[in-house]
């Protein structure tokens, strides 16, 4: 990944996302403290990287056999820091951005928020892959999918 990390100006950081999704707290997400338990993230981190997707209708140049695309995206790297404690029961946002475009890989940044505290709760990143699911090796993100994420990250409207 080639970005300082983590991003020394939180804010500037923060003014990049243009995506966020609320995240709803199930009770069995948390620790016997009433936390969100440290796994629960990585789960909060697929939602928000599927409702991007979904946002941006990108399933059906990415993942949509019955166009004859048998693509997936796979995981190939995900890490979380924890700024501050989530408890059950607070409003949470999880803002979701690509921040690298590769050949056949994406680079995802994630900020899990507090808007009612105005707090950073945690952030993280990650690298998926997108492979051809017969052979399970990479292969080329389509172009159009390409374009559908770099105009929606860094065309200001």
């Amino acid at each position: 990944m080639s970005q300082a990390w983590p991003p020394e100006n939180k804010q500037d950081w923060l003014s990049k996302f243009r995506f966020y999704t609320p995240i709803q707290v199930r009770f069995s997400d948390t620790d016997m403290l009433g936390h969100i338990n440290n796994v629960s993230y990585f789960s909060y981190f697929e939602h928000g990287r599927l409702s991007y997707f979904e946002e941006l209708d990108l399933r059906r140049l990415l993942f949509n056999p019955d166009r004859g695309i048998n693509g997936a995206i796979v995981t190939a790297s995900l890490e979380c820091q924890y700024l501050h404690q989530i408890h059950f029961g607070k409003e949470i946002r999880l803002g979701v951005r690509v921040s690298r475009i590769g050949n056949s890989s994406l680079e995802f940044q994630y900020a899990l928020t507090l808007p009612a505290e105005n707090l950073l709760g945690a952030i993280g990143r990650g690298t998926v892959v997108y492979i051809d699911i017969p052979t399970g090796k990479s292969k080329p993100i389509p172009d159009a999918a390409k374009e559908i994420i770099r105009s929606f990250e860094y065309e200001r409207k």
